[in-house]
């Protein structure tokens, strides 16, 4: 998934040195050219030397990919402007945590000018901004690739567009891991950490994932190794989401990935929250792990979309598989929904689980009881059974393929020998009874 941004223009400007032998720069987002006209006979239109520019960006893009993909500082900093000393940290500090990432296979996908260059006189530098959209993965963990846009502010001289370097580089809204300044990664096998904050906090989310992993692993039968991105700040996790802050209210973490229709997930990001998290007693972040790595696993392991009334209540049925609570307790908001609104009459439906609605708890409550509704009268393992045939297992016609809910319906036949209407009842009998305990 992934978002476009609009990169904030520089503020216009153009002017002629008042030393013949220097070079003057012009800003692209002007729009006139502030050369005497004494000179303006002399300027290059924008289309005069587009296609040369066009070219020159794509080598310079192409060679600092290639320079990312191999850890070579020198080849990574030599197409910046000269004397930039806070664009070179930036971008040192960048390539340290893409390395340590072990980001591999970078490769530019695109590169379209976002902004064309004002006229400009030969000798006079110009500066216009483009967007670079490229694909990496990284070694161990991802088995696609995962998309990334940067927009670039560059400048050159229409008489030398060869020599255009980069003045400027920031994401295009929508940031990666190695963007987060002060950037710690852990690694193991099964598990890659990449967090900002205490040794502790980072020594917790690697312990945490791992035994995530084992838990989940034991209902699915494997655990996808997981990439956990733990930002600083809610508002960095947002934008590592492609989301608003205010979506994520109550989210404490969330399973982030492209999807291809027919194929597995092969690039999630696992992303901490970290306010809701914080807030969480330590069970409850190892349920919060255990349900996003449950996500990961089977996304990663399956071709098709669930309903979410599926999804999420397995996530959370293997997420508290190993906690010790009264039912009652886990699903309060169920339950108070239940008392205020009577029972729900059918399964939970997609715009229930949207946060911003404010009853999520709601939904997973609701979902919870369904998925143990079906581990308690056919086990867990038939379970499984089911989802792994709603996710891409069982052979569907066509006309039905693109459907989760009837997909899911066809899944529940074939696999549990029943129906929809049945498990909606057995549901409600199971909430009456938690209504009545209660």
């Amino acid at each position: 998934m992934v978002a476009s941004g609009v990169l904030v223009a520089t503020a216009a400007a153009c002017s002629l040195s008042p030393d013949p032998g220097a070079v003057a720069t012009t800003r692209a987002t002007s729009p006139t050219s502030a050369v005497a006209s004494d000179t303006a006979a002399a300027e290059v239109a924008p289309d005069a030397w587009a296609g040369a520019r066009a070219r020159a960006v794509q080598a310079v893009a192409e060679r600092r990919a290639a320079a990312a993909g191999r850890g070579d500082r020198a080849a990574w900093l030599a197409d910046l402007e000269a004397g930039d000393a806070g664009l070179r940290a930036s971008q040192t500090a960048i390539l340290r945590s893409m390395v340590a990432m072990r980001a591999r296979d970078v490769t530019v996908a695109a590169v379209r000018e976002r902004s064309a260059p004002v006229p400009a006189a030969r000798g006079t530098k110009v500066d216009w901004d483009v967007r670079v959209t490229s694909t990496y993965r990284l070694e161990g963990f991802d088995t696609a690739p995962r998309t990334f846009d940067l927009d670039l502010t560059v400048r050159a001289d229409p008489a030398d567009p060869a020599a255009v370097t980069v003045v400027a580089s920031r994401p295009a809204d929508r940031p990666q891991p190695w963007d987060l300044a002060g950037l710690v990664v852990r690694r193991t096998d099964r598990a890659l950490v990449l967090a900002v904050g205490s040794a502790g906090r980072v020594a917790e989310v690697q312990r945490r994932a791992v035994a995530a992993g084992a838990r989940v692993a034991a209902v699915w039968g494997r655990s996808r190794p997981a990439v956990w991105v733990a930002p600083a700040t809610d508002a960095d996790a947002a934008r590592l989401l492609g989301r608003q802050a205010g979506d994520l209210e109550g989210v404490a973490a969330a399973t982030d990935g492209p999807l291809v229709a027919g194929s597995p997930a092969g690039a999630d990001r696992i992303v901490v929250v970290p306010g809701p998290w914080d807030s969480l007693q330590p069970a409850g972040r190892d349920v919060v792990m255990t349900h996003e790595l449950t996500h990961a696993t089977v996304r990663s392991s399956t071709t098709r979309p669930v309903p979410l009334w599926l999804s999420e209540g397995f996530a959370e049925l293997v997420g508290y598989r190993a906690v010790d609570l009264p039912e009652a307790t886990v699903v309060a908001p169920a339950l108070d929904a239940a008392r205020t609104d009577g029972l729900p009459q059918g399964l939970p439906a997609a715009p229930a689980f949207d946060p911003v609605t404010g009853r999520l708890p709601v939904a997973y409550g609701e979902s919870l009881l369904v998925l143990r509704t079906l581990a308690d009268r056919y086990g867990t393992a038939a379970v499984v059974r089911f989802y792994r045939a709603a996710a891409g297992g069982l052979s569907v016609p066509a006309d039905v393929a693109g459907d989760p809910d009837a997909v899911a319906d066809r899944a529940l036949r074939a696999e549990l020998g029943t129906d929809r209407a049945a498990l909606v009842r057995w549901w409600q009998a199971r909430l009456r009874t938690l209504l009545r305990q209660g």
